[in-house]
């Protein structure tokens, strides 16, 4: 009895080293709990539309907090620019932001901005250009120093072909700029296009059916519309971490070789 004891006792551990042995070679391997979300949105008109679509969308997700920050009329020619900087970079802390939700341009379309001296520049010049570009940088860069993921949305179609094609340049800076210094660029300069490839007021939904995504300014965005892009951008935002690759087992030492013996 005591022989067969031992020996079921000896199963029993051999077992529970084996299962150990799989859990620690398929830890490596196991998704990661996407921690909750304290998304902020910053701004101008479209950003605010966009916050209303996040909004909407996040009552599924209870767990995680949206902060609404964006502002009509606002944009990154103002000449307040410092003071916004300041305050957004205030902002981030108190609320723990993880994620940041950036959307400008539509009212930096040909307006001139002054540079840190106060020196002007006119729309799409080489001086106007590099001060834009280091203002989108100063944002990104602000958050991910707090490890914050930023996540800047691009301009969509514009009705006015001038307007649209300034638009096209400022995605061309916005997207450059964003994912050089760490953030996502969210570009939406084809999501919204009709079946000409122009502008469209009205695009068919998932069931085939038209519905209204543009305002009639030719600029903004219906509830509907707001709520495809509010979609487009948790797609991203809400993607869990992925798990960390495995770390391989070292290679096994090759074996010293076999000691020669020599004849007397």
């Amino acid at each position: 009895m005591l022989a067969v004891a031992v020996s079921h006792m000896g199963y029993q551990m051999r077992l529970l080293s084996w299962l150990g042995f799989l859990l620690l070679i398929a830890a490596p391997y196991a998704v990661q709990a996407d921690p909750p979300h304290n998304i902020a949105v910053f701004g101008d008109s479209l950003a605010d539309g966009t916050w209303s679509g996040l909004y909407q969308e996040l009552k599924a997700h209870p767990e995680d907090k949206l902060y609404r920050d964006s502002k009509v009329g606002t944009g990154l020619t103002r000449p307040d620019y410092d003071d916004f900087l300041a305050s957004f970079t205030a902002s981030l802390g108190p609320d723990h932001i993880t994620d940041v939700v950036v959307m400008f341009g539509a009212n930096d379309y040909g307006n001139s901005l002054r540079d840190e001296n106060h020196k002007g520049y006119l729309f799409q010049t080489p001086g106007w250009t590099r001060v834009y570009e280091a203002r989108v940088a100063n944002i990104v860069t602000t958050c991910r120093k707090q490890g914050i993921n930023v996540y800047w949305i691009g301009l969509p179609v514009l009705r006015d072909p001038g307007r649209n094609q300034g638009g096209l340049f400022l995605n061309g800076i916005l997207q450059q700029v964003v994912t050089s210094n760490g953030g996502v660029f969210i570009p939406l300069e084809d999501d919204f296009k009709g079946p000409d490839g122009g502008f469209a007021t009205h695009l068919p939904d998932a069931q085939g059916d038209l519905r209204d995504v543009r305002a009639e300014d030719g600029v903004h965005f219906s509830f509907y519309g707001y709520d495809l892009i509010a979609k487009k951008v948790l797609g991203v935002v809400l993607v869990p971490a992925p798990a960390p690759a495995p770390v391989p087992a070292p290679a096994p030492k090759p074996a010293p070789p076999a000691a020669q013996q020599t004849k007397s």
